[in-house]
C-alpha cells in the first residue's frame, strides 16, 4: 500500500478541500494518507477535525511572514517523517522541500496540482512553476486552458510529457441543495472566498448598494464569510456605502458552519478578477444556487452563461445589479438555473469522479 503525504496551505482555501474530498473519496482505503499543513496560519481546528475523524496523521509547519528558510526545513522534516512514496503538493511553492526528499529517496514521484491563475501570478510563482515542470514527475492542472497556456509559457518538451487535466470535486452528497426558503419577506445574497485583492468585493458591495435603494420593497441581506488583508477595508466600504446594516461578515468557517452559510443564501454571487478553479463555485452549484460570476478567466469555463449560472461583466456594477434583479424577478430562470446547477455538479464534480482520476495517477 503505497504512502501519499499531501502538502497543503493551513488555512481557508481550495488546498484543503480538495484534499479532505480525495480522502474521503478513498472508501477502500487504496492508500496511506497523510498531510502537512503549511502556511502564516494556524491550522483551521475543522482541519484537525477531519484528520481525526477520518484517521489522518498530519502535521504542521507554520511560516513566518517574508523570507523564512527554516520553513523549507521543517517542511522537509515533515515529510521525511511520513516515509512517503508519492509527495502531493497543493501548491509549486512546495517544490523546494519535495526535491530536497527526493535527492535521497529517489524512487518518491512529486505530484503538484497548479491551481493560481496564470494572468495573476507574481514572479516567484512563475519560479515555483518552472522549478516544477523541469523535476516534478506529474503536473495537474484544473482545466485544458490552464494546461496549455502554461506549455505556451514554459516550451519544456518534458513539461509537455508530465501535464495532466483532472478538474477539483466536492462530495455533492454533503453540499446538497436545502429546502426552498420563503423570499417573500428577505432577500439572502452570498459569497464565500479568501478574503484577497484577486477577489473583487468591492463590486459585489457596491451593486449591492444599488439595489438596496432601487428596491425600497424588498428585505436584502448581503453574507460574506472568509477572511484575510482585505477584510478592513471590505467592512470600511460597507460603511461608506451606508449598508453596514445589511451586510453580516460571517469570517471564516469550517466545512460544516459553510454549509450551512450555503444553504441559507437564495443567491450566490461569486466577485472575482479570476481563477483555475473555484471551490466555492463548485459548492455553490452543489447547492443548487442560481450563481452569478464575473465572466473572467477561470469562472467562465465553470459557468455557462443561462445555463447552469449567469456572468456580468467584470467590475460592471450596473451589470451585476441587472443580472441579481434578473434572478429576483424571474422564478423560472431561478428555478431553471438552480436546478442545471445542481445536476452539473453531480455530473462534473462529484467524488467519485474526481477519485477516479486520480487513482489511476497513484496507481502508476
Amino acid at each position: 500500500m503505497k504512502n501519499i503525504v499531501h502538502v497543503l496551505y493551513s488555512g481557508l482555501g481550495g488546498h484543503g478541500s480538495v484534499f479532505f474530498s480525495l480522502a474521503k473519496a478513498d472508501t477502500a482505503k487504496e492508500f496511506n494518507t497523510s498531510a502537512v499543513f503549511c502556511g502564516v496560519e494556524e491550522v483551521r481546528e475543522d482541519y484537525l477535525r477531519q484528520c481525526k475523524d477520518l484517521g489522518i496523521p498530519n502535521w504542521s509547519v507554520k511560516k513566518k511572514k517574508g523570507l523564512d528558510l527554516s520553513f523549507y526545513t521543517k517542511t522537509y522534516r515533515a515529510i521525511r517523517a511520513t516515509r512517503p512514496d508519492i509527495i502531493f503538493l497543493h501548491s509549486t511553492s512546495y517544490i523546494l522541500p519535495a526535491l530536497w526528499y527526493k535527492i535521497f529517496h529517489r524512487k518518491t514521484r512529486i505530484m503538484v496540482r497548479e491551481t493560481q491563475a496564470h494572468h495573476l501570478k507574481g514572479k516567484m510563482e512563475w519560479k515555483w512553476l518552472r522549478l516544477s515542470a523541469r523535476y516534478a514527475d506529474t503536473i495537474v492542472f484544473l482545466t485544458p486552458e490552464s494546461r496549455d497556456d502554461a506549455y505556451k509559457a514554459i516550451p519544456l518538451k518534458r513539461f509537455q510529457r508530465i501535464g495532466v487535466v483532472i478538474p477539483n470535486g466536492l462530495d455533492t452528497e454533503l453540499y446538497r441543495p436545502a429546502p426552498p426558503r420563503d423570499t417573500t419577506r428577505e432577500w439572502v445574497i452570498g459569497m464565500q472566498s479568501r478574503m484577497q485583492p484577486i477577489k473583487d468585493h468591492a463590486t459585489l458591495l457596491k451593486a449591492f448598494a444599488q439595489l438596496v435603494q432601487q428596491t425600497p420593497d424588498i428585505k436584502l441581506t448581503l453574507k460574506i464569510a472568509g477572511d484575510g488583508v482585505t477584510m478592513a477595508s471590505t467592512r470600511q466600504l460597507a460603511t461608506d456605502l451606508s449598508i453596514a446594516e445589511q451586510v453580516e461578515f460571517a469570517g471564516m468557517l469550517g466545512e460544516h458552519q459553510l454549509l450551512g452559510f450555503m444553504q441559507s443564501l437564495d443567491i450566490y454571487v461569486h466577485a472575482t478578477f479570476g481563477e483555475t478553479m473555484s471551490n466555492s463555485i463548485m459548492q455553490a452549484l452543489a447547492c443548487g444556487l442560481p450563481v452569478i460570476a464575473s465572466n473572467v478567466w477561470g469562472v467562465n469555463n465553470m459557468i455557462s452563461h443561462n445555463s447552469n449560472g449567469l456572468l456580468y461583466e467584470s467590475e460592471n456594477v450596473n451589470d451585476l445589479v441587472t443580472q441579481i434583479n434578473h434572478l429576483i424577478r424571474d422564478t423560472s430562470t431561478r428555478q431553471r438555473l438552480s436546478s442545471s446547477a445542481r445536476n452539473f455538479a453531480e455530473e462534473e464534480y462529484a467524488l467519485p469522479v474526481l477519485f477516479k482520476k486520480y487513482f489511476k495517477l497513484f496507481k502508476q
